[in-house]
C-alpha cells in the first residue's frame, strides 16, 4: 500500500507537497486545485511501468495523455523543468522512493535523472565523458527496479469520469493481460466473458455469505444491492457463434423482463465498469476512480460505499476523486458499522481549497470531522439560509 506522496514543481505544485494516504484515500474540493494532479502522477507511473519503460515518464499511454513534458512543469517556476515524486509504501523493499524526471529529446518523455530506493542510489553516472557529444557522462539504471514496487505500481486499475454510457453491444476482444476494464470501460463486457478465475472472488454483499459465484453472477448481486431492485445483468453472445457481446439488465420491476443499456438509464452503465473492476482487483493493486457519483441517485451513491469497502477490507486500496457528499458520509457510516473490519483509522479525506491549500479531514471514531473547513459540502446550509431569507423578504414586502 501506497502511504504517502510528496510532488515537487509537478503541475499546480511548485514546492513540495505531501500527501498521506490509507487503505481508502477521497480527494474532494474546489474544481481545478489539484485533486486529479496527485492522481494523475500515479497514473504516469503506472502506463510507463506497463510499457516496462522503468527510467522513463511516458505522458502518453493507457490511463493519459497530457501533452508535452512543459505541460507538467509549474508554471511559476521558469528556472526548473525538474519534476520529483517521492513515495512511501508498507513495502520493506520501498519504503522510501525518490524519482526525478526531465524532459528529454522527446517531449512527450520524461527523462530519469535520479532514482532513489531506501536511500540507496539505484541510477548512477557509467562510462566516461569522453563517450557523450556533451562532454558528460551518460546515466543508467545500475540495479532493477524493485519487483514488488513495480508490480504494485503496474497493478493499478483506473475508471476515469470519462467512462461509457450505454452501448448496445461490442466486438469480441482479447482483454488486457492484467484483467482491467480500461479506463474508459472499454474492456467491461469482454472482462464477464472472459473472467473465469471465480473462485478467488470473495466480495459477497453479506458477509456471511460463503458461498462462490462467477463474476456475472456476482456483478448481478452488487448491481441489485446498488440500484434498489432489478439490475441483474445478462451477458448476451458469449458463445463460437457470435462476433459481438451484448448486455441486458433487468428493470427495478423484475416482472417487465430486460432491457438495452439506452433504456434502463445511465447510472446503470456507468456503476457495472466500477462493479467489474471492484470484483476483479486483487490484493494488493490499487483502484483509482473519478467520479463514481456519476449518474447515480443518492442511495445508490451510499450503497456503492459498500462495495468499495468491501475492495479495501480485501486489501485493495481504494483512491476517490468526489465532489459527492453522499459518498463521504457512506464511508462514514461504514466505519461505524460493526460488519466492516474498516474503521476511520482506515479513511483519508484531503480537501482542496480555492487557494491550491490541502488538508486532511481527520474522520473521529464517533464518525464525526472536527476540522470541517468552509466549502466542504456545506452549500446546502448557504442555499437554505438564503432561501430562508429571500422567502421571508418576499413574504414581508
Amino acid at each position: 500500500m501506497i502511504t504517502q506522496i510528496s510532488l515537487s514543481n509537478f503541475k499546480c505544485f511548485k514546492e513540495k507537497t505531501t500527501f498521506d494516504l490509507n487503505k481508502i484515500c477521497i480527494f474532494t474540493g474546489y474544481n481545478g486545485r489539484g485533486k486529479s494532479t496527485v492522481l494523475q502522477s500515479l497514473l504516469l507511473l503506472s502506463q510507463s511501468y506497463l510499457k516496462k519503460k522503468y527510467d522513463e515518464l511516458h505522458l502518453d499511454g493507457e490511463w493519459l495523455s497530457l501533452g508535452n513534458f512543459f505541460d507538467l512543469i509549474n508554471r511559476d517556476n521558469d528556472s526548473k523543468s525538474l519534476i520529483e515524486f517521492e513515495i512511501k509504501t508498507d513495502d520493506k523493499s520501498a519504503n522510501h522512493v525518490s524519482l526525478g524526471y526531465d524532459v528529454s529529446n522527446d517531449d512527450m518523455v520524461g527523462e530519469l535523472t535520479h532514482c532513489n530506493f531506501n536511500n540507496e542510489n539505484f541510477f548512477d553516472s557509467v562510462g566516461n565523458a569522453s563517450e557523450s557529444n556533451l562532454g558528460i557522462k551518460s546515466r543508467s539504471m545500475t540495479r532493477s527496479i524493485p519487483t514488488n514496487f513495480a508490480i504494485m505500481i503496474e497493478s493499478i486499475h483506473f475508471i476515469s469520469a470519462n467512462r461509457r454510457g450505454p452501448i448496445k453491444y461490442v466486438s469480441k476482444r482479447e482483454v488486457p493481460e492484467l484483467h482491467r476494464v480500461g479506463k474508459d470501460g472499454d474492456y467491461t463486457f469482454n472482462t464477464l466473458a472472459s473472467f473465469k478465475e471465480h473462485t478467488k472472488i470473495e466480495m459477497n454483499i453479506d458477509h456471511n455469505d460463503k458461498q462462490t459465484y462467477d463474476l456475472a453472477s456476482l456483478s448481478s448481486m452488487w448491481m441489485s444491492y446498488i440500484m434498489d431492485g432489478g439490475g441483474n445483468v445478462n451477458l448476451q453472445g458469449n458463445s463460437r457463434e457470435s462476433s459481438v457481446l451484448s448486455i441486458l439488465f433487468s428493470g427495478a420491476n423484475t416482472k417487465s423482463g430486460s432491457f438495452s443499456p439506452e433504456n434502463v438509464g445511465f447510472g446503470y452503465s456507468y456503476i457495472l465498469s466500477i462493479i467489474v473492476t471492484a470484483l476483479i482487483a486483487k490484493p494488493g493493486s490499487i483502484v483509482i476512480i473519478e467520479n463514481p457519483e456519476a449518474h447515480l441517485h443518492p442511495n445508490a451513491q451510499s450503497r456503492m460505499t459498500k462495495l468499495l469497502t468491501r475492495l479495501a477490507e480485501r486489501g485493495v486500496q481504494v483512491m476517490l476523486e468526489t465532489h459527492s457528499e453522499h459518498i463521504i458520509n457512506g464511508f462514514r457510516l461504514n466505519a461505524l458499522r460493526k460488519e466492516f473490519t474498516i474503521t476511520s483509522d482506515n479513511l483519508s479525506i484531503c480537501f482542496f481549497d480555492k487557494d491550491f491549500s490541502s488538508k486532511i479531514l481527520k474522520v473521529q471514531s464517533n464518525g464525526r470531522i472536527n476540522n470541517w473547513p468552509s466549502g466542504f459540502f456545506d452549500q446546502q446550509q448557504h442555499d437554505l439560509a438564503e432561501i430562508i431569507r429571500l422567502g421571508l423578504y418576499m413574504q414581508n414586502s
